[in-house]
């Protein structure tokens, strides 16, 4: 298992966004639109590689005090193996030495557990995005 980051335009990046497309796009019925959109370019991206292939992937934001985590996805077959919480945990690591106060997401509802178990709380109240229900939630870094 690798966690690395990758720049917009790489061969790596490629990957990443194929497994975004099959996780949001196919899986969820997100427009395919809405799941690329203009913050991808400014986005630190973060992957995790299982024998040479991208297994997760997320990007982080940058927002003012804080840095807002999307677009997390993992391959179907790898979900519940611990992956995504590994990759969450050495994002959640670059955005504390980067000097980040918090971050921030907007979670899918089913998947406010996951994130609780990182620290994250679910604050606000139960909004639609691409037709899905999700709930913003916070984490003190600092």
């Amino acid at each position: 298992m690798e966690i690395r980051t990758v720049g917009w335009g790489s061969l790596l990046m490629a990957k990443s966004l194929e497994l975004r497309k099959a996780v949001f796009v196919s899986e969820q019925s997100v427009p395919p639109e809405l799941e690329i959109d203009e913050m991808d370019e400014a986005a630190i991206h973060f992957l995790l590689l299982l024998e040479g292939e991208v297994a997760a992937t997320l990007r982080l934001l940058p927002q003012d005090n804080c840095v807002k985590i999307g677009r997390v996805a993992v391959r179907r077959e790898l979900r519940s193996t611990g992956l995504g919480t590994e990759l969450m945990k050495a994002a959640l690591a670059h955005a504390l030495r980067a000097g980040f106060p918090e971050a921030i997401l907007d979670a899918q509802l089913d998947s406010i557990p996951f994130y609780e178990k990182l620290g994250f709380s679910a604050e606000g109240e139960i909004f639609m995005d691409a037709g899905i229900p999700h709930r913003g939630m916070r984490l003190k870094l600092a």
